[in-house]
């Protein structure tokens, strides 16, 4: 749980956390948003009490790189507990107003996924959907050790004199194994695409531009 108290900041020893706020708003303020965003996460990192600002100098650096979701929960944080008093409330407010903008492009582009991120054809299931695996019951045989007689072939019982008695399997007909129940000798199971979850597109690292042409897609 992270806790922003601006008096408890100044009061505790947090050179740490201090000197990583200081060394994420200096780049922040320098444009280098991608190294501001490896500061301010040392920072976090830290546990110790954070100053109130740096909610919002974080929700920031992430909008700035293309970090929606992350950067709106860091904004509505920074809103709910710095108040209209916060030394950037108005900013904060528009960066908010702005995180929602990009969202409803998200939601309308038929290319990118709920965070922003480029879609293509997965290619594990071929864009089916589906993939196919060797059966892990019978390990793609097409067959398992009969469970009735355990593989044996016999089913041995004691009579009443206490006897063994030795019956052929029903199950089996006496050769130990069956039929696999899972692939039922196929051999090969189908089941939902692991890597796109059936929706046959899997994202990509490229922040989408929602255009249908993306060249950078290119480096994927």
């Amino acid at each position: 749980m992270l806790f922003f108290s601006s008096m408890a900041y100044a009061q505790l020893d947090v050179s740490d956390v201090e000197r990583y706020y200081n060394e994420g708003v200096d780049l922040f303020d320098a444009g280098n948003y991608k190294a501001a965003n490896i500061a301010f996460r040392k920072a976090l990192a830290t546990n110790d009490v954070l100053p109130t600002n740096l909610s919002y100098y974080f929700a920031e650096t992430l909008f700035h790189i293309k970090q929606f979701q992350n950067s709106k929960n860091f904004v509505v944080r920074y809103i709910k507990v710095a108040g209209q008093g916060g030394d950037f409330y108005d900013e904060a407010t528009f960066l908010k107003t702005q995180i929602e903008r990009e969202f409803r492009e998200i939601k309308e582009c038929n290319y990118c996924n709920n965070f922003g991120y480029r879609l293509i054809d997965c290619v594990r299931c071929n864009s089916s959907g589906i993939e196919t695996l060797e059966c892990p019951q019978c390990r793609g045989t097409g067959h398992t050790i009969c469970t009735q007689c355990t593989g044996r072939g016999v089913v041995i019982t004691v009579d009443k004199f206490g006897q063994n008695l030795y019956e052929t399997c029903s199950k089996c007909s006496g050769v130990g194994i069956t039929i696999c129940d899972r692939c039922h000798n196929y051999k090969i199971i189908s089941r939902t695409c692991s890597l796109c979850l059936g929706t046959k597109l899997r994202p990509t690292s490229i922040i989408c531009t929602h255009e249908d042409v993306q060249p950078d897609l290119f480096r994927q």
